[in-house]
C-alpha cells in the first residue's frame, strides 16, 4: 500500500514556522510546543496521518539530531513524539538531580 507523503502541506508548515516555535529541550515545554505543532497542522490542512512527515520541522538542535540519530522518521508518529518527549524528559530528570 502506498502512503500519501504530504510534501505540499510539509513545505507550508515550514514556512509557516517561526524559530522560536521550535523545541530545542532548552528551556522549552515539548507539549506547548506540540500544542503549536497541532495547531500550524490544521491551518496547513495536514492531515495526522501525515503528521510524521512534518515533525521534523518542530526540532532544531539537539531535539533535531536525536530525531535523525535514532531514525524516527520510520517510526509512526505517535512513537515518533512519545521518543523525543521521553529521552528529553530522563535528561532533565537526570541533570537536576545531578545538581542536587
Amino acid at each position: 500500500m502506498h502512503l500519501p507523503i504530504y510534501s505540499k502541506e510539509a513545505a507550508t508548515i515550514a514556512k509557516i514556522y517561526t524559530d522560536d516555535q521550535k523545541y530545542n529541550r532548552v528551556n522549552n515545554s515539548f507539549n506547548f510546543k506540540l500544542t503549536i505543532f497541532y495547531n500550524i497542522c490544521k491551518r496547513a490542512g495536514l492531515p495526522p496521518k501525515g503528521y510524521i512527515t512534518a515533525f521534523p520541522t518542530i526540532l532544531k538542535g539537539l531535539a533535531q539530531d536525536h530525531y535523525y540519530n535514532s531514525s524516527l522518521l520510520t517510526r509512526l508518529f505517535t512513537k515518533a513524539y512519545n521518543h523525543i518527549h521521553h529521552f528529553f524528559k530522563g535528561l532533565e530528570y537526570y541533570q537536576r538531580n545531578l545538581t542536587k
